[in-house]
């Protein structure tokens, strides 16, 4: 980071590692070559000689002020990078949450830290979803604040809920969206309170997405690629060679150069993973792909995900000063920033009500099963007494036929009665909220 009277810099690098244990192939060497390389001492091969001017596969030369990180969900795995940028990054936090593992955050700085703070998503998948895993470690927002001696700037780091398909229930849309609505809030909180924001991390969501507009246009900040390249065409990116891809698109998931996921389509790639930045205080000055390399002993990316790396001047505190509440903020938009805000919210109470259906018929299912295992384990009862004599081996049967009709009702009656009506309740407080932001916009579009 350079300083002096008027602005300074600071480089910035996301990546998302996929360190699952026992899910994860490779992880543990994956994670000890990010680990070298973030140390200076790296050993990875470089995949194109174009990615080179740019420093995208420069070989252990990388150089960041701070590194955020997600899918750290391994403890030695954060031991070992610890240990290994100890030297070079003297300033390191893991974030702890959730029932397994914790949400995958960490930082590594060698910017002082001041202070930390965890918030935890309200709205993060289901408990029923074992396989997928998002609701049990939970997914958070990790925020630091970085004492940069000038202007204090909040680092949110974050990885949103995975979809895990295009469309329909699995696609886990109005999570995402209620997550972001939440990360907006927090957003205009801290940009009030003066410090320059910036949004790092694996989103989980396209460009142009709602909760990508939650992010930008809600919440005020841009994202730092368009910022330096301007908004582009996904179909046209779509359409460009994998390499092209990378370095017009900054395609970090789902690249067709990745190992991980050679056997996609080539219109599958996307950009994921993000520096979402305060305008106001921060301009980007370079930014890229990194860490698209192979391990050599075994001919893999060191990732699923290729990093984001972005470099930001950073304008120190001065006589400038941006409004201070939100009324005069939204007096400064123009109709159609208006305009564009009110279709955000109607697409997001449309997205609620969706799946607040599919919430309440779920929640509905299990407390039925839940009252229907009762009788069957009555009923069960009642039915080996009059086989025991007859037929002694079946009291077997119907002993094991109630254990499993015990366990299953059990599960699915909490899930019903504790997780179900606490999301039926906050999803409420989500549409809530967006209509109170609705129906304050009406005034300002009468105004006009």
């Amino acid at each position: 980071m350079s300083d002096n009277n008027k602005e300074y810099s600071i480089k910035f690098l996301t990546f998302n590692t996929w360190g699952l244990k026992y899910v994860s192939k490779h992880r543990k060497e994956r994670l000890r070559a990010i680990a070298d390389k973030l140390a200076g001492h790296s050993t990875l091969t470089p995949i194109s000689d174009e990615l080179l001017p740019n420093g995208g596969d420069s070989i252990g030369n990388e150089d960041y002020d701070v590194i955020a990180l997600q899918e750290i969900w391994c403890v030695e795995d954060w031991k070992y990078l610890a240990s290994a940028c100890a030297t070079k990054y003297p300033y390191q936090r893991l974030f702890h949450s959730g029932i397994l593992t914790g949400p995958g955050l960490a930082i590594l700085s060698k910017v002082p830290i001041e202070s930390t703070f965890l918030y935890r998503f309200p709205i993060n998948g289901r408990p029923s979803a074992v396989f997928r895993g998002d609701w049990y470690v939970g997914k958070s927002i990790a925020i630091t604040v970085l004492n940069t001696g000038t202007r204090p700037i909040a680092i949110m780091n974050s990885h949103m809920h995975a979809p895990y398909a295009k469309q329909g229930d699995a696609a886990y849309l109005c999570h995402r969206s209620c997550q972001a609505w939440d990360f907006s809030k927090l957003i205009k909180l801290y940009r009030q309170a003066g410090y320059a924001v910036i949004v790092v991390g694996d989103l989980n969501s396209r460009p142009g997405s709602l909760p990508h507009k939650f992010l930008t246009q809600e919440a005020g900040l841009v994202d730092s690629w368009e910022q330096l390249h301007g908004k582009q065409d996904l179909a046209v990116i779509a359409r460009l060679s994998p390499l092209q891809q990378l370095l017009k698109g900054c395609t970090t998931c789902d690249s067709l150069l990745n190992t991980w996921r050679a056997q996609r389509q080539p219109d599958e790639a996307c950009r994921l993973d993000y520096a979402l930045i305060d305008p106001d205080f921060l301009q980007t000055v370079d930014a890229g792909v990194r860490f698209t390399e192979r391990i050599p002993h075994l001919d893999c990316s060191v990732s699923d995900h290729f990093a984001y790396s972005c470099t930001l001047n950073v304008v120190p505190q001065g006589t400038e000063s941006r409004p201070s509440t939100s009324v005069k903020h939204a007096k400064v938009l123009d109709r159609e920033q208006i305009l564009q805000k009110y279709s955000n919210y109607e697409t997001m109470i449309e997205c609620l009500h969706t799946y607040m259906k599919t919430a309440q018929r779920q929640k509905f299912f299990r407390g039925l099963h839940f009252w229907a295992s009762i009788l069957l384990l009555i009923a069960s009862l009642v039915v080996t007494t009059f086989t025991a004599n007859k037929a002694g081996w079946s009291s077997i049967f119907w002993v094991l036929f109630a254990i499993a009709v015990s366990i299953s009702g059990t599960i699915d009656g909490g899930i019903s009665f504790l997780f179900g009506r606490s999301e039926i309740r906050a999803l409420t407080e989500v549409e809530l909220e967006v209509l109170d932001a609705e129906h304050h916009l009406q005034t300002f579009l009468t105004e006009k």
